[in-house]
């Protein structure tokens, strides 16, 4: 199904988000490479992220991990995740990186549609994708 998206470009929408689909794709390092040596990377690989954050949309729905109406609910969806991952990082994410600089940033990338897209490996060997994407109303 085709959707109508703002898309991730750096001039302002002539579509304007309604709500945004929070997206999350965890896998181990042997699923990764598998699906990367076995899908293609192109749009009609059904198990592997997208290259693109706004091709997110256009992937199964079941990666949808929530939907929120309002930026900053999405942000905080994104951010809360995020939290989770760095505790979680296989190497220490640096003290550096500070979830309240984060979220702004997010929060202005979502306001823009510059969709925010945040990647971990974990412990364990798991990789976590995280995204989120504005669509209108014609998507559902």
């Amino acid at each position: 199904m085709a959707h109508r998206i703002a898309p991730d470009a750096a001039r302002p929408s002539d579509v304007q988000p309604t709500h945004y689909h929070c997206y999350k794709w965890t896998g181990g390092g042997q699923e990764w490479e598998r699906l990367g040596k076995s899908d293609t990377l192109d749009l009609n690989s059904p198990d592997r992220p997208p290259i693109r954050t706004v091709d997110w949309l256009i992937k199964s729905a079941r990666f949808i991990a929530a939907v929120h109406t309002d930026p900053q609910a999405a942000r905080d969806w994104l951010i809360a995740e995020w939290d989770q991952a760095r505790e979680k990082a296989m190497n220490p994410v640096p003290a550096w990186v500070s979830s309240q600089d984060r979220a702004a940033r997010a929060l202005k990338a979502i306001e823009t549609g510059c969709w925010p897209s945040y990647g971990q490996w974990l412990t364990g060997g798991t990789i976590v994708l995280l995204a989120v994407v504005g669509s209108d109303r014609a998507c559902h």
